[in-house]
């Protein structure tokens, strides 16, 4: 939050503000939570690549299925456990949002996720039958989305604005999990141990959740995050918030949900089946299409390293989320178009280089633009107040009184504003700390406490409590 003093004014930019703690962050703390993320993301989504993407693959048609039936048996599993997937990511988000534990509310989804997770991924390589392959690879996404959803929540929830494009890049690093799995899939895909991939990827997978955890600042407590709410309440709370936020004021949220899962699906639909591409459709044999996903995993590491280290923290400079997507949507289009129109090795590897390139240059900023379309409803639990921008300037010389939100006179003030539309929520989501009465009458709810505005205010915290 911004403020001015008198005359003189003490600029504090709120976009350089943690949500969590108020407080800027440091180069340190960026890089940190940088270096947390870039391993998240490669190593979930090497195990991911690694296990459901090839060796699946590959162990559908060791099984004894011929082409036909192996294609058609591999779009079964992944179609039906896709729709797994999408939900569970919602449900495990909704419900994350309302977890009280003295580990904070995501910590706990992405630890269990991690492991549920890991267990679904070495189980593919166990069975030998389409239904029991479906069911472990639907456990695999379950627990992926455990860890996923409360993990890009991170971003909201402790993140500044103001890099979040940087950190998003970080995210974004599943573009190079992608030829990271590719190049492990090179190393089994054929050999005697071939099965010794799955406990890979399964162990890789456990550890993209549980590593990040021990790098990452601890999470706050949200135990007592509930308004004294009960746990029946909070469960009750948390079922009602899997209603979809409602459209007026939601146009951004849902363009950006619509363009994520084309894009998604489009990138889904050729990476699902590289192994069937290079082995049905340019004709290789096992061996030299484990050769090929060697050298198309260096290609697309290549040109997806360059777009993330471009693209996320340009679009923090430029403050701009569209531009980067709407050059990575035409690079994808070049790219997909280069299998068909050359039916060879070079025709697979052109598109690698092109698509992996748009790959990287979306994912760098997509985490960054789905935080910043959340609708301002879903922002603040659908409070039903008057909730408006609070990012320019708050002046002391405006500033009537600062108060306790636990003081009963207050919290009446806060439900009247609220009722008359003059209630500003500032706290970005977090919990309020304290209450800022203007002279013009709004109400301002505040994540920084009285005894930390108040200085910067230059006055002291008002003793608000309630008459007898």
């Amino acid at each position: 939050m911004q403020t001015a003093q008198s005359n003189s004014e003490v600029l504090v930019d709120p976009d350089t503000l943690s949500p969590e703690t108020g407080e800027p962050f440091s180069r340190a703390m960026t890089a940190r939570y940088l270096v947390a993320f870039v391993i998240f993301a490669i190593l979930n989504c090497a195990a991911f690549v690694l296990n459901g993407n090839t060796l699946m693959p590959q162990h559908l048609k060791d099984l004894g299925y011929n082409e036909t039936e192996a294609t058609t048996a591999l779009g079964t599993i992944t179609s039906l456990t896709a729709i797994v997937g999408l939900l569970s990511g919602y449900v495990w988000g909704a419900f994350s949002d309302h977890t009280r534990s003295r580990f904070g509310k995501r910590t706990p989804w992405i630890f269990a996720g991690s492991i549920v997770a890991g267990i679904g991924l070495y189980l593919l390589g166990s069975f030998g039958d389409v239904p029991s392959l479906t069911a472990s690879y639907m456990l695999n996404n379950l627990g992926q989305g455990a860890i996923q959803t409360p993990m890009f929540a991170i971003l909201a929830d402790r993140v500044p604005k103001s890099v979040r494009g940087t950190l998003s890049a970080g995210l974004g690093a599943t573009a190079l999990g992608t030829p990271v799995g590719q190049f492990l899939s090179s190393l089994f895909l054929g050999q005697p141990y071939q099965n010794m991939g799955f406990l890979v990827g399964a162990l890789m997978i456990a550890a993209s959740g549980i590593i990040p955890l021990l790098i990452l600042p601890r999470e706050r407590s949200s135990k007592n995050d509930g308004d004294g709410k009960s746990g029946a309440e909070a469960a009750k709370e948390a079922l009602e918030n899997l209603l979809p936020p409602k459209l007026k004021g939601a146009h951004d949220f849902y363009k950006a949900c619509g363009g994520r899962l084309l894009m998604m699906a489009s990138y889904a639909m050729i990476s699902q089946y590289t192994l069937y591409i290079f082995e049905n459709y340019v004709g290789l044999t096992v061996q030299e299409a484990a050769k090929a996903m060697g050298t198309l995993s260096a290609v697309t590491f290549v040109v997806s390293l360059i777009g993330l280290a471009v693209s996320g923290p340009l679009s923090d400079k430029i403050k701009a989320r569209k531009m980067p997507i709407a050059i990575a949507c035409v690079l994808f289009i070049i790219g997909t178009l280069c299998p068909v129109m050359f039916r060879s090795v070079n025709g697979v590897l052109l598109y690698a280089a092109f698509a992996g390139l748009g790959y990287g240059v979306y994912i760098a900023v997509d985490g960054a633009l789905n935080v910043d379309v959340i609708p301002e409803e879903a922002q603040h639990n659908r409070t039903g107040g008057k909730y408006i921008g609070f990012g320019n300037l708050v002046s002391a010389d405006r500033l009537i009184a600062l108060g306790s939100p636990d003081s009963a006179p207050v919290k009446r003030l806060v439900q009247e504003s609220r009722d008359r539309g003059m209630l500003i929520d500032a706290t970005y989501g977090r919990k309020t700390a304290s209450v800022l009465i203007m002279d013009s009458d709004h109400v301002v709810l505040s994540a920084l406490a009285a005894e930390r505005l108040a200085p910067r205010l230059g006055m002291t915290v008002a003793d608000m409590t309630e008459e007898e």
